[in-house]
């Protein structure tokens, strides 16, 4: 993999240190400019969790992706860098205290200096820098507040949560629970193909690309363009492919060749 390139995708210019302060900066970097976006679902074309396919993909093709896609591709750059870095495996939080299955969502776990953090790129809508794993501290990525609950039982197994703060519930939600137990690359091959190709997946039936923006966010979710700055919400309805086409080219700098 070339670091080189991978670096100028996420417009980092910086020396790469084993710190905190470079984790930071990489996974910030990383979400400002990779879309988490389920095109490729939407279109029916087969995403193959490898590698040299991923990087093809995301960083040369100027692409976004979703939850093992991009994590995945972080995964190998934390490690080319020499972080301590291990895969694990969550559940997705679907409301009512409803779990989905297993491997449903990959995020990393980084061990820096003696502390745990958890590192995820993919999400969408998440925190912009690592989460301490110290439960009931309140963490703050200077936009939302998160914290890691312990312990979350479902299914009589225990797990941590990871929540965000909800301004118009005036709580902590739970966005995902996890392990932390290191998991490898093959464990997430039926959930991706699930994701893909199941009725039943989220995915499936909703196209999504969302982007954090320096003011607020930016989301494509089905025919609508959804903007927020500064707090204030705007929604606007996308007129056909070829709108739709110009709003990846103008919001999310997808070059669309390679989305033919």
């Amino acid at each position: 993999m070339d670091i080189s390139g991978y670096l100028k995708r996420i417009n980092y210019n910086g020396l790469v240190y084993r710190d905190l302060a470079t984790l930071r900066a990489l996974q910030s970097n990383h979400v400002f400019a990779i879309p988490f976006e389920t095109l490729d679902i939407h279109n029916q074309i087969p995403i193959y969790l490898q590698i040299n396919f991923l990087y093809q993909k995301v960083i040369r093709d100027h692409r976004g992706g979703y939850c093992y896609e991009l994590n995945v591709l972080f995964h190998n750059l934390l490690t080319h860098c020499g972080f301590n870095v291990t895969m694990i495996g969550g559940r997705l939080h679907h409301g009512n205290n409803k779990y989905g299955r297993e491997f449903e969502h990959m995020a990393l776990l980084v061990e820096l200096h003696g502390r745990k953090w958890l590192v995820d790129v993919g999400y969408g809508d998440f925190s912009l820098t690592p989460l301490a794993l110290a439960p009931g501290e309140i963490q703050s990525d200077g936009r939302s507040y998160y914290q890691i609950i312990d312990p979350v039982v479902v299914d009589g197994r225990s797990y941590l949560g990871v929540a965000k703060w909800s301004t118009t519930k005036q709580d902590f939600k739970i966005d995902y629970i996890f392990t932390t137990t290191p998991r490898v690359l093959n464990d997430f091959y039926v959930m991706n193909e699930f994701h893909q190709t199941s009725p039943e997946s989220h995915f499936r039936r909703s196209l999504i690309v969302t982007l954090p923006t320096r003011e607020g966010r930016i989301s494509l979710i089905n025919n609508k363009l959804v903007r927020t700055e500064n707090g204030k919400r705007q929604v606007k309805i996308v007129q056909g492919e070829d709108h739709r086409d110009k709003i990846l080219e103008k919001y999310f700098h997808m070059d669309m060749v390679y989305l033919l």
